[in-house]
């Protein structure tokens, strides 16, 4: 979480769930970013994001969004993104990737 505060970066996370039920698994998991329940489906369904196969769930999806509003970073999958590959997309987005130092052959 400081690596993302430490890039100005805000975190915010839209669930499925009931409030009652999204406030106390936040607070066992140690969530500390804002979350929003999306119960009926409405913003989760502007963005496609409704689960076929399980039409009460949604998929796993994670938008970057910059200071003027374009999405630069942009995945849906069934597993859930790694913090270092929306940090990576964020430094690469603001200019300060810096790719990983390679070891030279023996």
């Amino acid at each position: 979480m400081q690596q993302f505060t430490n890039r100005g970066v805000s975190l915010v996370g839209i669930s499925v769930d009931d409030p009652g039920d999204t406030v106390p698994w936040a607070d066992r998991k140690g969530i500390t970013f804002d979350l929003l329940a999306d119960p009926d489906q409405r913003v989760i369904g502007k963005f496609g994001l409704v689960n076929e196969d399980s039409p009460e769930l949604s998929l796993h999806a994670i938008y970057i969004v910059d200071r003027d509003g374009k999405v630069f970073y942009r995945k849906v999958a069934r597993r859930r993104a790694y913090a270092d590959e929306l940090l990576d997309a964020i430094d690469y987005h603001t200019g300060t990737y810096r790719k990983p130092a390679t070891k030279p052959k023996p």
